[in-house]
């Protein structure tokens, strides 16, 4: 947590200063998130502060992804409080809530924090149906299967017709790989997961499922797997049509401990190999 704060102070966003007498990481993590706006000015429109305030709120998420819950939950409000006092920062801000916290290819996604960002922005737009609407079902979607959660339980049909259940795979790890046939990212991915020795030990089940309905695409797709995978497809797309996982974009990748609980949720594939070589 300190290099992460010392990193932040590199940068050219005001941030707070932390009293010297605050030792405990926590402590100062605390008071860094209470903080971190008393210096920006949020009624400032000139474009010079607009990108000094992106610049704040990506390191804003950032770091909010060391709290916990009551933590990150506290900040939003304390953020929304600041930054929607009026429309011009309400359309601003929530526009670049979704580009940095919605967007399934922002590198700072992070949905244990963006739960949080959805449930309190929902009073702002107390007379919007359709935008409250909006948001409530992006919360639903987003709170499924958070990291330390049990994973939804499905179930899948191999390549060969044999049927199973995610929650009857035997692993200390296993890794659930969504991917699509007519999916470039997947395509450029795949390549690189099959060839990861990470994804090939013993002790680690890697299930790519195609979670779609078009079984015919999916049959075609035909690809050589390590023997540590199952080849699967979701019956009558049942994931995707009973909305059991929070998919926007493939590939999506869900690391999954022995008692299938959540370990990462659609995490990059770096993360994932990251956390399989130090465990």
């Amino acid at each position: 947590m300190a290099c992460v704060i010392n990193l932040l102070a590199q940068n050219a966003f005001p941030l707070p200063q932390i009293p010297e007498t605050m030792r405990q990481p926590e402590e100062r993590l605390t008071y860094l998130v209470n903080h971190f706006w008393d210096n920006y000015q949020f009624n400032d429109t000139t474009q010079v502060n607009q990108d000094l305030g992106e610049q704040g709120f990506a390191d804003f998420i950032n770091v909010l992804g060391y709290g916990n819950d009551e933590l990150i939950e506290n900040a939003t409000k304390i953020f929304y409080d600041l930054a929607f006092t009026t429309s011009w920062g309400k359309n601003h801000y929530s526009q670049m809530i979704n580009h940095y916290l919605d967007n399934p290819n922002s590198p700072l996604r992070n949905d244990v924090v963006y739960v949080h960002f959805l449930r309190n922005i929902r009073p702002y737009y107390a007379n919007d149906a359709a935008a409250r609407q909006r948001y409530t079902f992006k919360l639903t979607q987003t709170k499924k299967n958070l990291p330390g959660q049990p994973a939804t339980d499905f179930s899948y049909t191999e390549r060969n017709g044999q049927q199973g259940k995610l929650s009857n795979i035997q692993a200390k790890f296993t890794l659930l790989f969504f991917h699509d046939p007519d999916c470039e990212n997947c395509k450029r991915i795949m390549p690189y997961a099959v060839a990861e020795d990470q994804l090939k030990r013993q002790d680690v089940a890697v299930l790519a499922i195609y979670a779609d309905k078009d079984y015919d695409a999916w049959k075609k797709d035909v690809r050589t797997y390590p023997a540590n995978w199952i080849d699967a497809y979701s019956p009558d797309g049942e994931i995707t049509q009973k909305l059991l996982y929070y998919i926007p974009a493939t590939p999506s990748f869900y690391l999954l401990d022995a008692n299938k609980k959540v370990i990462l949720k659609d995490a990059p594939l770096d993360t994932v190999i990251a956390f399989l070589q130090q465990n």
